[in-house]
């Protein structure tokens, strides 16, 4: 009867353990199945908003901090005839950058900005750009399956991949000679157990303890790195979900070339698993066994150095995966800005020095519902009007949609034909406090690089836009200095837009720049801009008005209008 008890019992027993053990799986199998449903779930809703985003603008606002990120990968490559600093600062580029930036990972968004700062001065990888832009808006089924993919690539956090990868340069080649010599140390010692117990037992503890120690500060190097290794290896299925979608013949070079690419990293893959799970830790039982074995044998640090070389052998590799993939994200942003734009043009480029300079019904992509100007030059423009009239945003304008023709091959504008160019501005500058250089100062020093450019010797002809040309210094001396800088800067090969309010420099260089003028009118004690390029100098007088609308002494206005009439009529200032 005792025996049948106790057998009760014990069946019981295995009983509740079975259940238990039966519950607990299926609260686990229960976690992943929702897990898995709320990914696929989550999938569904943001393919779903990509998809309703075609046609409209993203809200990017990006800090200071994440700009200077997103631009290390073009300053690890930045070259001579990049879009320099001043011109990218002047012309607001960071704003146009995140007008334009609709891509899912850190290599698209680096590689967006690198091609806005890198103006092709030659046809060269235009045509087949244009064909893979084409092809992704035209087929939206692989465009949104595409960034999908991209969108789980992500993006690098804090630092770019090109830091991540200097970073991993100054760890330079290292050797697993330590590692295999602790593996037998350890081995050694515990064989000496099964010989002389007395003295194995403490070796084994010795060996041990230098092991751990040695793993400890070996895997405190490591793990700062094993984000590179991740994202890399993020890089390398990213290229593998690419290339098992079905692209059409347009996209076949591209794919083949991202086949090569990803082919030379089976060696990487296959040491990835156990490297990329060292910072992490879930605290199950099996894990924490786990990292003892591993403090004993570092077979982990023995992979994560494996993989170490792979990539300090492979950088070329890697930085032209990091390419492909950046591109085909950018490309596809490309696609998405020119369906968020109004209207917009695919440019007609043409090399030489010389050539028609043509913007029909051009406008700034970052200005909501913009007012669109028109010209055709060969030869440089002097423009004048009031403030806010339209000056510096025409400037902006032209130059921006140039930048743009020669990067993205995009341009907001109906038509723009024109050269391969070298651009260069000289507009929204400040005083340099940390130098203690006066804003004169930084003016004329921003006017040189455009001058040293101007006597560059390159096929390239050179587009530049100055805003205001010397405005940090006297009347006469500005207006005797500006003559002479813009007639310079009118020579074969060279456009030059200046905006100013010196009417005497209209006169005095009418022989080599076409003038045109903003101008706007005072009405029922307001000031309506119309913003419409006009040909001829500005005529109106209106700043004078506008002291009397805003509410000066008529005693002031009247004085202030016959002076400046006075000097109109014959070039002498009287009191």
């Amino acid at each position: 009867m005792a025996s049948d008890r106790k057998t009760y019992r014990e069946g019981k027993e295995f009983m509740e353990m079975l259940i238990l053990l039966i519950l607990l799986f299926a609260v686990f199998l229960y976690v992943m199945i929702r897990g898995a449903a709320e990914e696929r779930n989550r999938k569904k809703i943001y393919r779903s908003q990509l998809k309703e985003l075609y046609g409209t603008f993203r809200k990017n606002d990006y800090g200071t901090a994440e700009m200077d990120r997103i631009s290390r990968y073009y300053r690890h490559r930045q070259q001579k005839d990049d879009i320099d600093d001043i011109t990218w600062n002047d012309l607001g580029m960071d704003a146009v950058f995140s007008r334009a930036d609709f891509t899912q990972s850190s290599s698209g968004e680096e590689y967006l900005y690198d091609m806005l700062r890198h103006p092709q001065m030659e046809d060269g990888k235009s045509a087949a750009m244009e064909r893979h832009i084409c092809y992704m808006m035209e087929h939206e089924k692989d465009r949104l399956d595409t960034m999908m993919h991209l969108n789980a690539l992500g993006y690098t956090g804090q630092y770019s991949l090109s830091d991540y990868m200097d970073y991993l340069g100054e760890l330079g080649v290292r050797s697993n000679k330590v590692h295999y010599g602790c593996i037998i140390l350890l081995l050694a010692s515990i064989a000496l157990v099964f010989v002389r117990t007395s003295l194995g037992v403490p070796l084994v503890i010795a060996a041990a303890c230098v092991n751990i120690v040695i793993y400890m500060k070996e895997k405190g190097v490591a793990a700062p790195y094993v984000t590179t290794f991740s994202y890399i290896m993020r890089m390398i299925r990213c290229a593998d979900d690419m290339i098992k979608l079905d692209y059409g013949t347009e996209m076949q070079g591209y794919v083949t070339g991202l086949k090569e690419k990803r082919a030379k990293f089976r060696d990487f893959e296959k040491n990835s698993g156990m490297v990329l799970k060292m910072n992490s830790s879930t605290g199950s039982i099996g894990e924490i066994l786990f990292d003892y074995i591993k403090m004993l044998t570092h077979i982990d640090i023995i992979r994560f150095n494996k993989m170490l070389n792979i990539v300090q052998k492979n950088r070329q590799e890697i930085s032209e995966l990091v390419e492909d993939i950046g591109y085909i994200d950018a490309v596809i942003s490309i696609g998405y800005f020119r369906a968020a734009l109004p209207y917009y043009c695919v440019p007609q480029l043409t090399s030489g020095r010389c050539g028609q300079f043509v913007i029909t019904e051009g406008f700034h992509p970052c200005i909501d519902n913009p007012v669109a100007n028109s010209f055709s030059q060969n030869r440089g423009m002097i423009i004048t009007g009031s403030n806010a009239s339209g000056k510096s945003t025409f400037l902006k304008m032209t130059a921006v949609n140039a930048i743009l023709a020669q990067t993205i091959h995009t341009c907001a504008a109906k038509a723009y034909v024109g050269n391969y160019y070298r651009i260069y501005s000289s507009m929204a500058l400040r005083d340099n406090l940390d130098n203690g250089e006066s804003y004169y100062i930084v003016e004329i020093k921003a006017l040189k690089r455009i001058m040293d450019a101007a006597a560059a010797d390159s096929q390239n002809p050179l587009l530049c836009f100055v805003d205001e040309v010397l405005r940090g210094t006297n009347t006469v001396e500005r207006i005797a200095a500006s003559a002479q800088i813009l007639e310079k800067l009118s020579e074969t090969g060279i456009y030059c837009f200046a905006a100013t309010h010196d009417i005497e420099l209209t006169h005095l260089l009418a022989r080599c720049y076409d003038n045109c003028h903003f101008e706007e009118e005072v009405k029922d004690g307001d000031v309506l801009f119309s913003y419409r390029l006009l040909g001829g100098r500005a005529h109106t007088r209106n700043a004078i008005k506008l002291l009397e609308i805003i509410g000066f002494s008529k005693d002031i206005i009247q004085k202030a209008d016959d002076m400046a009439g006075e000097f109109l009529r014959n070039g002498e200032w009287k009191g």
